[in-house]
Order: structure tokens, then sequence, then C-alpha cells
């Protein structure tokens, strides 16, 4: 008599990253999709080009180290039955002031892939659909060792409200959902955003870390100036970058907007030096772009 098994009479489907890794012994990267909403960061600058406080700087340095020395934490040393996997971190402070280069920089000194997640393809406006889309892509990248960042984060992660209607009551389970799922997550989890306080305070007590990124002091803006000139390029004899740094609060992204503007209306007009005026008329049109006025 021959018995029948329910459980093995179905067919066996590998998983697409499952047929790489045992036919070509690796995962191949994802390419953006729908299915995958995410991009990979990648950049050519390095540690020294990010131009930190002390206090921030020390915050990286111990990130970098749990990227090094987590799985001995976890696995040699036995710490495992006491720690959560993975690890969480929250990123915040003003637009330009390094954090999504200071995630690529971890991926690059680590040896680990660093994927930004497109959060307006993740959220969707169907029940049960963002969760869905969420856990897709942490399935995706379960084992592979990949770092995730979420940058403008308060879209997915923001705070719950009072229950009012159903529409708020679903609202609330969908973010206790996402909580659960990133916890459970093996991985390094990044979140962006410019406004500590509006991440649910929920994900703020599960954080490892919570690293603040403030507007660069002058100190800070004169090293941003000088890593951002490039060498072709010379200064006239008008121009005091210590005197810029200290009147002029920049953020890195901003100073380098205005490098890149000076240096195209440069070759624009065969010269290769810099006036102050230029670098102030370049300044103006920077800061007339998110409204402030000098």
């Amino acid at each position: 008599m021959v018995s029948h098994c329910l459980f093995c009479s179905g067919k066996l489907i590998l998983s697409q990253d499952y047929v790489e890794w045992f036919t070509q012994g690796h995962f191949s990267r994802p390419r953006f999709s729908i299915n995958f909403p995410a991009e990979r960061l990648t950049t050519a600058m390095t540690w020294d080009d990010l131009v930190l406080n002390p206090q921030t700087q020390q915050h990286i340095q111990d990130l970098e180290a749990w990227l090094h020395h987590g799985a001995t934490l976890l696995h040699d040393w036995g710490m495992k039955k006491t720690l959560k996997l993975g690890y969480r971190a929250l990123f915040y402070g003003p637009p330009g002031t390094g954090k999504t280069l200071t995630a690529s920089l971890l991926g690059k000194y680590t040896g680990k892939d660093v994927y930004r997640i497109d959060i307006s393809m993740v959220i969707s406006k169907f029940i049960g659909e963002t969760e869905k889309n969420l856990a897709n892509l942490l399935a995706r990248a379960e084992n592979k060792d990949w770092v995730l960042f979420f940058d403008e984060a308060d879209a997915l992660f923001g705070k719950r409200t009072s229950v009012r209607d159903a529409h708020d009551k679903h609202a609330n389970q969908e973010v206790s959902y996402l909580l659960q799922r990133v916890e459970n997550y093996d991985g390094l989890v990044i979140l962006a955003s410019n406004f500590k306080s509006n991440i649910d305070k929920a994900f703020i007590r599960r954080f490892q870390s919570v690293i603040y990124f403030p507007t660069p002091n002058a100190r800070e803006r004169l090293m941003l100036w000088r890593n951002a000139l490039p060498q072709q390029i010379q200064l006239a004899p008008s121009v005091d970058l210590g005197s810029l740094a200290d009147t002029y609060e920049l953020t890195g992204a901003d100073t380098v907007n205005v490098v890149q503007h000076c240096c195209l209306q440069t070759l624009l007009h065969q010269s290769k030096t810099l006036s102050h005026e230029d670098l102030v008329g370049a300044i103006k049109r920077e800061f007339s772009k998110s409204g402030k006025v000098l």
C-alpha cells in the first residue's frame, strides 16, 4: 500500500536568488524594479571628503565597528542569545549634511552593498499593500548582508495618530507591522529624516544608534570649501575662503552645488579663475532655491 504525502505532492520552486546561488555560487545584485524598489548607492568619495563634527564622527565609527565585528559579537562571542539580529540606526538633521554620503561610505569601507529604498514605490493607498511591498523587499534582502537605507523615512515610519476612524486604525496597525518587520531584519537598517521628532517613538526606542547631522560650523564649512574646489581652479586675490565660511551658512551639498555652478561658468567663459563676485553670486543663486535671503 502506497501512502500519499500531501506535503510531497507539489512542486518545489526555488527563488531566482537561490537558483543563482546553487548554480553560480553567488547572489546577483538585483535591478531596480517594482519588485525591488531600491537602488544601490556607490561613491567615489572617501572618508576625508566627509566633514562632520567630532561627536557625529564618533557615532559613525561605532556604527562602522558593528558592520566589521557584529558577526563576531553575535556568533563567536555567543551574544546571539541576548542581542537581536541586525542593527537599526537613525540619521537625522537638515538636508545636505551628509546622511546619504555616510551610508554610501559605510558600505564602501566595509564591503557591503547599500540600497536606498524608493519609499514612494513601497507606500500604497490600498490596504495591506504597503506591508506586502516592504515584506517582499526585506525577504529579498534577508541573509544578503545588505545595508538598507530609507531616505525621508518619515513617510513610512512616521508617528502613529489617535484613532478616530477605521483609516487611522489601519494606519497605526501598518506602522506597528513595519516596526516589527524592520526589527527582525538581520542586517543594518538606516532611517534618515530631517527631524527626529517625525519618527514614531516606538522606532526610536529600538534604534541602537541615533545620530545627529547638524549644519556645519564655520571651521567645517571652510574644510568643505577646500574639499570641493578642484585643483584646476585658481582663486582671485579677492577671494577669502575663511570669510566666506564665516559669512554664509552652507551645507556640504550647498557648497558642492555652488562650486559646480562656478566651475561650469569658468569653462563657459574659457577661464580658470574664480573671483569673490563669482562665488557670492553662486551662493545667492543657491540660497534662492530654498527661499533663503542673504
